[in-house]
């Protein structure tokens, strides 16, 4: 049994493995199609040929262009090229406002830009990002969220202005959502985490020791755990969960049943923790957007105990003889089995939130061992 079952984790392990990487490579948030080739344009000469090395040298102002491998590289001023691109990498010779005055250098255009707006990478140790509008070239300083907000001038993207960083991906993000909102929906951070407490009701199903009676016990016990989310859509609205969640079961229950000709009295007491693993695909729906998110999820959790105690008293009644015994017993070393749930999200500022969810599990074990539970989390989303 453990061997069957071990092979069967194994092989999920696999699956799950194997979809998150087709995720990572063919959703569109992550897995990115070159649209063109690469290419310089020299003295207003376009060459889909060469190797440049060094992007951009000399404080973005030089770059180093061979027509192969085999030749020597030529030392070209941003005076000589007006573009290039190199490995989805796309620069441009701009203006940028520097001391007071202009300053022409290679700069690289962030993806997706918008008709109001291009962003614009200015490469280095510290990379500097500016904006560029009708009205000009503007560098993203200390101030570059309200730079944003001006430049896009889309309410829409207020919220996710309040979370944009200044870097690549998070640049891009901004820029892309601008492409494509139509009307307001909920903005997540693509990483998050959610520390909760909760309360948990659990059964556990098991063989009486020395029979073939199934019985169950059920308690009670509080919940503590944390839950890790990463966002796999640009929509937000579909992300990979894995979390660790903690319960304690200390409970006991009394048998009356038949074994044969005579009657049995077991009274069963269990005291162990739990470590459960659970990984789950969770799927949003927006019902006031930025403000209340619920949420449906599905997956399969692996669970560790650490038993305490597990023991029957019984009492066995042969004629007029009754034969009590204390016995102790061992159960199984770990269990797998489906998780799923529901739950809502109520967001605070700073797209912080706190989560009420209600999630249930069945996990087994060996020969019809089983922990079942429904577990209610409060947790705080940062």
């Amino acid at each position: 049994m453990k061997i069957s079952a071990f092979r069967w984790q194994d092989q999920f392990g696999k699956f799950l493995l194997t979809l998150g990487l087709g995720l990572f490579l063919y959703l569109p948030s992550f897995g990115q199609v070159p649209l063109k080739k690469d290419y310089i344009v020299i003295a207003d000469t376009a060459l889909s040929q060469g190797v440049v090395r060094d992007i951009p040298a000399m404080d973005n102002t030089v770059i180093y262009f061979a027509r192969s491998k085999k030749q020597a590289f030529q030392r070209l001023s941003v005076e000589e090229v007006s573009e290039f691109r190199i490995s989805e990498r796309h620069f441009f010779r701009k203006e940028i406002p520097k001391g007071g005055g202009q300053r022409v250098v290679f700069l690289e255009k962030l993806r997706h830009a918008v008709p109001e707006a291009t962003l614009w990478k200015l490469n280095g140790e510290t990379p500097v990002y500016y904006v560029e509008t009708a009205s000009g070239m503007e560098v993203l300083g200390t101030s570059y969220r309200e730079t944003l907000a001006a430049s896009l001038d889309n309410p829409l993207l207020v919220p996710l202005i309040e979370l944009t960083k200044p870097n690549d991906l998070s640049l891009e993000y901004l820029s892309r959502t601008a492409n494509t909102i139509e009307k307001p929906r909920t903005f997540s951070r693509i990483f998050v985490l959610t520390p909760f407490v909760g309360y948990s009701r659990q059964t556990v199903g098991l063989l009486v020791p020395d029979s073939s009676e199934e019985i169950k016990i059920t308690g009670s016990s509080p919940a503590l755990g944390v839950n890790g989310e990463a966002f796999l859509t640009f929509s937000r609205n579909l992300s990979l969960n894995v979390g660790l969640t903690w319960t304690q079961f200390d409970a006991q229950d009394f048998f009356v049943y038949e074994q044969g000709v005579n009657r049995l009295e077991s009274d069963v007491y269990l005291d162990f923790t739990l470590l459960q693993v659970p990984v789950a695909a969770r799927y949003y729906f927006d019902l006031e957007p930025n403000k209340w998110r619920l949420y449906g999820e599905v997956g399969y959790s692996y669970a560790i105990p650490s038993y305490d105690k597990l023991g029957v008293y019984q009492g066995k009644f042969e004629l007029e003889e009754v034969v009590t015994s204390r016995k102790s017993f061992e159960m199984s070393d770990s269990f797998s089995g489906v998780s799923y749930g529901v739950g809502v999200e109520r967001y605070l500022s700073k797209h912080r939130g706190l989560v009420f969810g209600l999630r249930q599990f069945k996990v087994s074990g060996d020969e019809n061992e089983f922990v079942q539970g429904l577990t209610f989390q409060l947790g705080y989303k940062f």
